[in-house]
């Protein structure tokens, strides 16, 4: 006698079980959620828990991530959909990652309901990883030969200069020379903010994107990567949405497409980047608001056979050694982790389309804010003391030069303990400046931290090269950074301001 059928309702929770996915159901009203025994496991539980509700969900969710998936749920009920990865805690084991998924249902336009699948996503996450990192190799080096000949170019520029601004008496020239100088310094120092957010090795930061700003600062990335016969257009669209992603990511994906779209164009053409809103998508991909972003191409196209496996890894129609096939593959990885799709369009001698489709955000992007530029032209001689903390010998001497220059006397130190010993002695200091990264046990920001509770009312200025990663740790200490390389005029300014938000706090109290 063969074995009886299955009803949908068993088919179903069968392929759900294969599939690695539980269910589960959101009583909005309570909180309370009904759910499969997958779902339990996939949070580490060997059998059905008796009670579950939305803050058990959460409350084994990483602190980290927490913010994160409560905003998900929270949005959920206005957006119809519900699509959140987060790293999820549990007993025993190593921290996984899962994929919550989901949509709401209404009655008379009241949200009751909320439906969906939880999955643990940990193994596709790393295999994301590795593709986006062997992306990132290949990407640095398509750029290799270009960042070595434009460095050249900038070091030549300045030994030149230095070697001839001695030997010239005109001032004219000299000023000349020295703007040459300045210039080649402001390039290098933009490579190296660029090259800085792709050598990050880090799961996936979203933020609020402005993507005109973004763009705008890639062009002369964009411009060294491409060949002279390639342009680059683009068009935004007005009062563009911002989007919530990893910008860093995000300029990856741009860079590896156009890099895509230069090798389709071996005698030359045109690139397009655009943008534009996309307001209450509904399809199999995508619910909600999302901006669409445009890569076009007047290259040789794809045939079908092609376009079928373009996302595909390390699939790739050119010679070996020119590329890894990882471009489309990484842009996929990208969309999908961030929420939104990425799709194709392409045909033989028409070139391709690439379009990104990314969730849009209410949020106000947080660049790093401009310090209030001063009327005065310099600080007064006499101006205070400042305490310049700087492990680098050379650095440190230019340091104190401009400072001295700004009218400030300075006492160098090399290393955060130094500095909190000359504290110690009562020493007459006004400003502390220091640099992020020293050795030592502490770093600049611990060292501002321990300042402030030992003399609450003494400014710390801080300096990186590294301003991302430094602003992500001084933030929620309102810690002000200035970014390295800097101008004399801006290390004035800066030190004003943290003397100056100094004087207003001790007011307010």
């Amino acid at each position: 006698m063969s074995p009886q059928a299955l009803n949908t309702a068993e088919l179903l929770e069968v392929a759900l079980d294969a599939a690695g996915m539980g269910t589960w159901e959101l009583y909005i009203s309570t909180g309370a959620i009904h759910r499969t025994l997958r779902h339990d496991q996939t949070f580490g539980y060997t059998e059905i828990q008796p009670f579950w509700d939305l803050q058990m969900t959460v409350d084994h969710i990483l602190d980290e991530d927490q913010p994160l998936v409560r905003q998900a749920f929270s949005e959920a009920e206005l957006l119809g959909s519900i699509d959140v990865q987060a790293r999820l805690r549990r007993a025993g084991t190593d921290t996984r990652w899962v994929h919550i998924n989901g949509r709401t249902f209404y009655v008379d336009g009241v949200p009751k309901r909320i439906v969906g699948v939880i999955a643990d996503v940990t193994h596709r996450r790393a295999v994301e990883d590795r593709l986006r990192q062997a992306q990132k190799i290949e990407a640095l080096g398509q750029l290799t030969g270009g960042v070595a000949h434009d460095f050249n170019n900038l070091l030549q520029v300045i030994s030149g200069g230095l070697q001839v601004i001695a030997r010239q008496p005109d001032p004219k020239r000299r000023e000349q020379i020295f703007a040459s100088m300045k210039h080649a310094v402001n390039r290098g120092a933009s490579l190296c903010r660029q090259l800085l957010a792709f050598s990050r090795r880090q799961a996936l930061r979203p933020e609020a994107v402005d993507l005109k700003r973004l763009i705008g600062d890639m062009r002369e990335l964009l411009n060294r990567s491409l060949r002279g016969d390639v342009q680059i257009q683009s068009l935004f669209a007005e009062h563009l949405w911002c989007v919530e992603v990893d910008p860093g990511e995000l300029e990856l994906v741009i860079l590896n497409l156009a890099l895509n779209a230069r090798d389709a164009m071996p005698t030359g053409g045109r690139i397009a980047i655009s943008a534009q809103n996309c307001e209450a998508l509904a399809d199999h991909d995508l619910n909600g608001d999302f901006v669409r972003l445009d890569i076009a191409d007047s290259g040789v196209g794809m045939t079908p056979d092609i376009l079928a496996h373009a996302f595909e890894p390390f699939f790739t129609t050119k010679q070996v050694g020119s590329g890894s096939g990882l471009g489309l593959a990484q842009a996929h990885g990208f969309a999908k982790a961030s929420g939104g799709v990425v799709r194709i369009a392409s045909s033989p001698g028409e070139g391709t389309l690439v379009s990104l489709f990314l969730p849009r955000t209410l949020k106000t992007p947080a660049y790093i804010p401009q310090l209030t530029s001063l009327t005065v032209k310099d600080t007064a001689v006499g101006a205070g003391q400042v305490l310049v903390v700087e492990d680098d010998d050379e650095v440190a001497a230019l340091t104190v030069e401009m400072i001295k220059q700004l009218g400030y006397d300075t006492t160098r130190v090399a290393s955060a303990e130094a500095a909190l010993g000359a504290l110690a002695d009562r020493r007459a200091v006004d400003i502390v400046f220091s640099d992020v990264m020293m050795p030592g046990r502490m770093n600049g920001v611990e060292l501002a931290q321990e300042i402030r509770r030992r003399r609450p009312n003494l400014p710390v200025l801080l300096t990186s090269g590294y301003v991302e990663a430094a602003r992500r740790n001084a933030g929620a200490q309102r810690l002000k950074i200035i970014p390295k390389p800097y101008q004399i005029d801006e290390l004035r300014d800066a030190l004003a301001a943290v003397r100056q938000d100094a004087r207003e706090s001790l007011r307010e109290h």
